[in-house]
């Protein structure tokens, strides 16, 4: 069973009140991608939220494909990146294209949104993340622990 995610009102706080996150963490992401020869290509963002990530992706030259499963952070992440691709779904419910990254910012693998979402799904999306990758490619995440 999926619990609902972001609603208009909460999709707004998040963005606003806390998307200084992403906007931090942007310059720190695109240096690791630099750094393990990811200078271009599809960068698949697991728990998009409302595009901030994916604008400083788009910016650097990257494409990319934003997956949040609230329509109303999708809603806010296409008007902020209208060049980008975004789709509703759990990150349990995609088969992902080939690429060269996939990074999943914000903590989204400890959401409970998606009553799947445990350590046999965690390791389930972690396989299909690394059937996806191409070589040399990176997973980058960040948990509570």
């Amino acid at each position: 069973m999926k619990r609902e995610a972001y609603k208009r009102d909460l999709a707004y706080v998040h963005d606003v009140g806390f998307g200084g996150f992403a906007e931090r963490s942007a310059p720190g992401v695109l240096n690791i991608l630099r750094r393990g020869g990811i200078s271009s290509g599809l960068i698949i963002d697991l728990g998009c939220g409302s595009g901030l990530w994916a604008r400083r992706l788009v910016d650097a030259g990257y494409g990319m494909l934003g997956i949040d499963a609230s329509p109303h952070m999708i809603a806010i992440a296409r008007q902020r990146v209208p060049e980008g691709t975004f789709r509703i779904a759990s990150f349990f419910d995609r088969d992902f294209p080939p690429c060269g990254a996939i990074t999943s910012l914000g903590e989204c693998f400890n959401y409970l949104f998606d009553d799947r979402n445990r350590r046999s799904s965690i390791r389930r999306l972690f396989r299909q993340a690394h059937r996806a990758l191409q070589p040399d490619g990176l997973l980058i995440f960040d948990v509570a622990e």
